[in-house]
């Protein structure tokens, strides 16, 4: 995976669209766009500085996949981990998950 892909994943993983992240991290939408999809290469220093805290997580995760390892982390990665399993999962199969989810969440209660 490259600054592309882990651009593109943790723009999808924090909800928000193209457009807010540009106006988060101050930079233009069409420069935010090349970096995602691949038409610049990796930004500036400063602008993926901006770009990943605007999107909550660490420059060298967003430069080369690296992030050292905290409970925050650790609770992230999880997160990312149960979002692209669901992902993959048809329409059905994410119903179930979800019904079985809200059912142990009962239970913690």
């Amino acid at each position: 995976m490259d600054f592309r892909e882990r651009l593109r994943e943790e723009i999808s993983f924090s909800g928000m669209s193209n457009k807010e992240v540009a106006a988060t991290s101050g930079i233009t939408l069409r420069s935010l766009v090349s970096y995602v999809s691949g038409q610049s290469c990796m930004p500036s220093a400063d602008v993926a500085v901006r770009l990943a805290k605007a999107l909550n997580t660490s420059v060298e995760y967003l430069v080369n996949g690296e992030q050292s390892v905290t409970k925050k982390t650790t609770e992230k990665e999880d997160t990312r981990k149960l979002l692209h399993i669901y992902n993959s999962l048809s329409d059905a199969q994410q119903r179930l998950l979800l019904a079985i989810a809200e059912d142990v969440a009962k239970l913690g209660k």
